[in-house]
């Protein structure tokens, strides 16, 4: 954990000044599992609209060597189209436990809100689509396989009620993937860290915001390519936020494998804070 805390640092170093928000959560569970996330958004003041983020994810248990994942995002609000805006993710997971990992991601998102002249009854609403290419590498023996993602998702909020609605598809493998499978798979909405090839992820969450607390539920259930690893999770939260700072908390039942012993409690602890 020493280790992963320098890591980090370094990662968020060069981003430490000026404007942005820093944001780290911790979920950990029984046999030494555990898993540490962090992020940095930062507006790039030499292009309006031009936004940069450094994400560090870290992911360990008993009996398995620490993984970890690097990736550095950029985001674009269209200029004269401010419905609408761009962005693309570059992420990239070391060698361990003989198998290692990079991804590229383009996505969008537009205001439909906006779009409908306002005539939905909502305070925001925002439709997002994006697609995924991850390159799986095996070590014993070597071999790759090619995975394609499309995925999309509907945010909505009005007064203090705000929900979430999302959905990922594998559209395409390059090779068997009956053989060994990944170790790192993540839960979209989830801080925990799973494992398999997804065929499809669908989720849904919803919070209600009253001053300054915000209760919430997160579903999803995940169906991978063995039917046998398929996994249904549910979590359960509260935010606290006070001028800049937040912070949450969180229990996440996470079914590993649909094991015969059903959801396995995990506690979640996350904060946040801007920099102006």
């Amino acid at each position: 954990m020493k280790k992963s805390a320098l890591v980090l640092s370094l990662l968020l170093l060069p981003f430490a000044y000026g404007f942005g928000q820093l944001s780290v959560s911790g979920v950990a569970g029984n046999n030494g599992y555990q898993v540490l996330r962090a992020s940095f958004d930062t507006s790039l003041f030499i292009v309006p609209g031009l936004s940069a983020q450094a994400k560090y994810a870290m992911y360990e248990r008993d009996e398995q060597s620490t993984m970890s994942r690097y990736a550095l995002g950029l985001n674009y609000h269209l200029p004269f189209i401010e419905i609408a805006e761009v962005g693309a993710e570059f992420g990239y997971q070391p060698k361990a436990e003989g198998y290692s990992a990079y991804y590229y991601d383009i996505h969008g998102a537009l205001d439909l809100h906006e779009i409908l002249f306002r005539l939905v009854p909502t305070d925001e609403l925002k439709l997002g689509l994006g697609v995924r290419e991850t390159r799986h590498s095996f070590y014993d023996p070597d071999n790759h396989v090619n995975e394609t993602d499309i995925y999309t998702y509907l945010y909505q909020q009005t007064g203090g009620l705000d929900t979430t609605i999302n959905f990922t598809k594998a559209v395409n493998y390059s090779d068997d993937t009956s053989g060994e499978i990944p170790k790192w798979l993540d839960i979209p909405g989830f801080i925990s860290v799973y494992g398999g090839y997804m065929d499809y992820s669908l989720g849904a969450s919803a919070g209600y915001t009253y001053k300054f607390i915000r209760p919430y539920v997160a579903y999803n259930f995940l169906k991978t390519k063995s039917s046998a690893d398929d996994t249904d999770d549910l979590s359960l939260g509260l935010t606290v936020q006070i001028a800049g700072v937040n912070v949450n908390g969180a229990v996440e039942w996470i079914n590993f494998s649909r094991n015969t012993e059903g959801r396995q409690r995990y506690f979640s602890l996350s904060a946040g804070v801007k920099f102006l």
